[in-house]
């Protein structure tokens, strides 16, 4: 247990040495009960604190003061003063109150990356890329910017799984996942959105971007081997892409509601239809719509 006045407590604190319950003691005078006051609300407040349990002593009954120490979000109160075997059991329930607490948020993040994550690649999946390209395309449409929309698909790809095993086709697609991030801008999107297809979103971007990004990813994939699980031999794999621009009506003055995120994304599936049909590892360019 650490002592410390209103003034330092926060103040001394470090990341890895945050307390799980504070004790404040609400004094009998007015300015240090008002700084007690201050420093619940600042631990409620403060990100490493907030979950913290608060137990509060007074040293004589007050029951608008206490009211108002459980307002600010106290999580008990003892009316009565000091006594140590009370005490000892009010912080052994408060501890025990915190690590369910602490549990339960755990799961719920958990829970919530796994819905919008892929567990092989860490990528984003499709339940979370289709509301962000909706969000893309509200964007653009309100800035006037236009934005780029990719498929990406590894090809003959089951034939990697079923020469070599698909403990290696896995492989294959976290090192494809990480070389397509790699080479992508951080505010870029990069999505797995089926088996070993991928959806990539570029806000602000005009055309001649995009085709000079979607052939670089190209070339990524491409230009050198895979290694596989149990082989010294690497395996080459290719990727093709489709591309498809969001944003360009408004920017050529076209009236009418544009493409949604399901419309874009179904534009750039049939320019990766286009690419496979013209030999695959390669860019294929939907024609932006007039």
């Amino acid at each position: 247990m650490t002592q410390a006045s209103p003034e330092t407590a926060l103040r001394d604190l470090t990341p890895g040495r945050i307390p799980d319950v504070f004790i404040l003691v609400l004094d009998d005078g007015d300015k240090v009960s008002g700084e007690i006051l201050r420093l619940l609300a600042a631990v409620r407040a403060t990100a490493i604190t907030r979950h913290a349990g608060i137990l509060v002593i007074q040293p004589r009954p007050d029951p608008g003061l206490g009211a108002y120490a459980l307002d600010l979000g106290a999580d008990d109160l003892m009316t009565d003063g000091f006594d140590k075997e009370e005490l000892v059991l009010r912080i052994k329930a408060l501890m025990r109150r915190k690590r369910i607490a602490d549990q339960l948020r755990a799961t719920v993040r958990t829970g919530l990356k796994a819905a919008v994550s892929d567990p092989l690649t860490g990528l984003h999946n499709r339940r979370y890329a289709l509301p962000h390209l909706s969000r893309v395309a509200e964007h653009s449409a309100a800035t006037g910017r236009s934005f780029a929309v990719m498929v990406a698909d590894l090809d003959h790809f089951k034939q990697i799984n079923d020469v070599y095993g698909h403990a290696s086709g896995d492989a294959v697609l976290v090192e494809a996942a990480r070389r397509l991030r790699e080479n992508l801008r951080g505010v870029d999107l990069l999505a797995r959105i089926g088996g070993e297809e991928f959806l990539i979103v570029m806000p602000a971007t005009p055309f001649s971007e995009a085709r000079v990004s979607a052939s670089r990813l190209c070339r990524k994939i491409g230009g050198q081997g895979f290694k596989i699980p149990g082989s010294n031999e690497l395996v080459q794999v290719t990727i093709s892409i489709g591309v498809t621009m969001g944003g360009v009506r408004k920017m050529r003055g076209v009236q009418g509601p544009a493409p949604d995120a399901n419309e874009l994304l179904d534009a750039a599936d049939k320019a990766l239809y286009e690419a496979k049909l013209q030999g695959r590892n390669q860019v294929n360019l939907a024609r932006p719509a007039a």
